[in-house]
């Protein structure tokens, strides 16, 4: 009867405590990260009954892992289709496009070629180059502000790590000590996991679930981020781009930069984001701003205004002392004391839209690396060296750069001098470069930020030639003189409003030919009456070749005929002459880098982002389906289902009530007895 009654009782307290379960499930139906629990009954031996031996949270390690990555990997293909949406647009977009202002700026300049006596035309052409200036300057602010954002995003997401990381250690400790007290944790596990889920949506970690019930977190290629009761800190600190915030981890040691292993999460995908899409956008942006710059000054200080000058700068000169020193910053933890650091524009043809680092390793050897395709190229520092020295980099592959990447290095002691890829980079330290010394080389970051107009009114716009041609009324043959100007400041041009000297062009037969070849003899013209030859006599002439002389280039095209000749002289007061801003309107067309012109290159831009965008839409939109794939299998394992816990809640409900019939049948054995007594 005793034993009856114990059956009863614990089959009753067992059944409620299924019933409580079932109740529990049931409440949290809706509650995120809430895992269905279930009672595990085992039976005592010998007819002795019922007890509860566990309250089980119904879970899959596998599962969670799984979503743990998926929801990485969702969130950081999610951040950068979002950003790198957000670029496309505004690099497309009629009112930001550089390519619309190339347009009006192209079409003004072809109004100032019909008709360069045009104030209003000459006007307009400054009125619509300073409006193409402001469209590099603010869309390159534009690109600087999705930079800033991100910075205050690092800043946000920093502090969010180490929230979570703080409270995941927290409930380690809480959950370590409730299973030494034999307290459930189920609860206490489910808000684990779900902080952990919001850090996997914030940056891709790795944990693993210790056998002490505990979990340890870590955070890039391992770094310690949470173990046991203990979490590190995540600061956002300044990287060697002094503009970009990165992701450090602060442990009892030092300060350990992360930024370069961390993948996954919304950080991965805005440092993904910025490395690959932001950062080449204002690289290539800045490569057309220096391009434009360049090639524009080098032509309009070819051609005379209307005061008889040549020209200046159109825009900024590119390689002012203070955009030199701009494009290099030595590392914050150089060793060496550095006195002069510089970057030249050199050829715009052979410049990169890239950024570069140079490393000083063991025994001097530097090291320059080219973030555009990882490129690694060696520069040896040598103690003695010839006059013009030159040597060949050697890249990771080990493959010599030559051509375009040619570099010479000229070390003077603390001097060291190198040239790759269209720049010049120079630097001077009191001291000797250190190993672990580093430089960020920036050479086009900043272009569309640097550029400005020079030129402010219409009467300072060069758009003649400085040389007047005068064909001679006698020729007899086809050929047509062109020339252009190739050093404005050589000694040809040292008198203002002056060509000295003026000079002529006489064709001959050549001696004793019988194939018609032609010779010519170029003659200074300074006294008409007397003309001394230039240089020597008849030189052999071949069509469409460059006769070279100081400061300026003559080509004589199609076929002269002897005693034809053609004279050079200043242009003075050439005011109707369009010659120089047709030169400059042919720019249009140029192919000036390896991609092609302007807007080829701004073309190529803006097909380059579209492309990214569009693959990381598709990356989105699939790792959302895993995603939810993912979410969905954890779902049926872990998930409360209301028709299951509605058919449980019937079967313990009935088995409470026999297991109180149990307790009275009991009770009415017992009272039976005592009346028999």
């Amino acid at each position: 009867m005793s034993n009856l009654l114990s059956i009863g009782s614990q089959a009753a307290q067992a059944n409620q405590a299924a019933l409580n379960t079932i109740g529990q499930n049931i409440s949290n139906v809706n509650t995120d990260g809430y895992s269905r629990q279930q009672v595990d009954l085992v039976a005592h031996p010998n007819l002795g009954g019922v007890y509860v031996q566990d309250i089980e949270r119904i879970t899959d390690k596998f599962l969670t892992q799984q979503v743990w990555t998926d929801l990485s990997s969702y969130n950081q293909s999610s951040a950068y289709a979002d950003l790198s949406s957000r670029l496309d647009n505004l690099l497309a977009s009629d009112t930001q496009s550089i390519s619309t202002a190339l347009d009006d700026y192209f079409g003004a300049l072809q109004s100032v070629v019909d008709d360069p006596t045009s104030t209003a035309n000459r006007q307009l052409f400054v009125t619509q180059s300073d409006a193409l200036v402001q469209r590099f300057n603010d869309l390159d602010a534009n690109i600087q502000s999705q930079g800033d954002t991100i910075n205050q995003q690092m800043d946000s997401y920093a502090g969010q790590i180490t929230t979570i990381a703080s409270n995941i250690a927290d409930l380690n400790a809480k959950i370590s000590v409730a299973e030494a007290t034999n307290r459930s944790t189920n609860e206490m596990r489910d808000q684990r996991d779900q902080l952990t889920n919001q850090l996997s949506e914030i940056v891709g970690v790795t944990v693993v679930d210790q056998s002490s019930d505990q979990y340890s977190i870590f955070i890039g290629n391992g770094q310690p981020l949470v173990i046991g009761s203990t979490a590190e800190k995540v600061v956002s600190v300044l990287g060697t781009d002094s503009s970009q915030k990165e992701l450090a981890v602060v442990n009892a040691n030092a300060t350990v930069n992360i930024n370069g292993e961390i993948t996954g999460g919304k950080v991965g995908g805005l440092i993904q984001y910025r490395e690959e899409a932001l950062n080449d956008a204002r690289n290539q942006l800045g490569l057309i701003a220096i391009g434009l710059a360049e090639s524009m000054n080098e032509q309009h200080r070819a051609g005379i205004n209307l005061n008889n000058e040549f020209g200046g700068d159109l825009f900024t000169d590119m390689n002012d002392d203070f955009l030199q020193r701009k494009r290099i910053t030595p590392n914050s933890n150089n060793q060496s004391d550095i006195n002069v650091a510089r970057v030249e524009i050199q050829n715009v043809d052979q410049l990169q839209a890239s950024e570069y680092e140079l490393v000083v390793g063991d025994g001097g050897r530097l090291t320059l690396y080219r973030s555009s395709d990882g490129k690694q190229i060696r520069v040896d520092q040598l103690d003695n060296v010839d006059d013009d020295p030159l040597a060949p980099l050697s890249t990771a592959e080990g493959i010599d750069a030559v051509g375009q990447n040619q570099v010479y290095i000229d070390p003077n002691g603390e001097f060291l001098s190198f040239a790759v890829d269209g720049i010049k980079v120079t630097i001077q330290t009191d001291t000797d470069l250190m190993k672990g010394d580093s430089f960020t080389i920036q050479p086009v970051t900043s272009g569309a930020e640097d550029l400005s107009l020079v030129i402010q009114s219409g009467q300072e716009l060069a758009l003649a030639s400085p040389i007047r041609i005068s064909t001679d009324i006698d020729n007899q043959g086809s050929g047509v003189a062109t020339v252009s100007v190739t050093n404005p400041k050589a000694a040809t041009f040292a008198t203002a409003g002056e060509m000295s000297p003026p000079v002529k062009i006489v064709f001959n037969d050549l001696v004793g030919s019988t194939t018609g070849e032609m010779t010519y003899t170029v003659y200074d013209m300074t006294d008409p009456n007397s003309p001394v030859p230039v240089g020597a006599l008849d030189q052999t002439y071949i069509a469409g070749n460059d006769i070279e002389l100081d400061g300026y280039s003559i080509t004589v095209a199609n076929q002269p005929k002897a005693g034809d000749s053609f004279s050079f002289d200043f242009n003075e007061d050439g005011v109707s002459d369009n010659r120089n801003a047709f030169a400059l309107s042919n720019m249009q067309q140029s192919k000036l880098f390896d991609q092609g012109s302007y807007q080829d290159l701004y073309g190529s831009l803006i097909e380059k982002v579209g492309t990214r965008t569009a693959t990381a839409v598709i990356s989105q939109q699939a790792n959302k389906a895993v995603l939810d794939t993912s979410i969905s299998a954890q779902s049926s394992v872990s998930g409360v289902n209301l028709d299951e816990e509605a058919t449980k809640l019937v079967q313990y409900q009935q088995a409470y009530q026999a297991s109180a019939q149990l307790i009275r049948v009991s009770q009415t054995i017992f009272d039976s007895l005592l009346q028999s007594l």
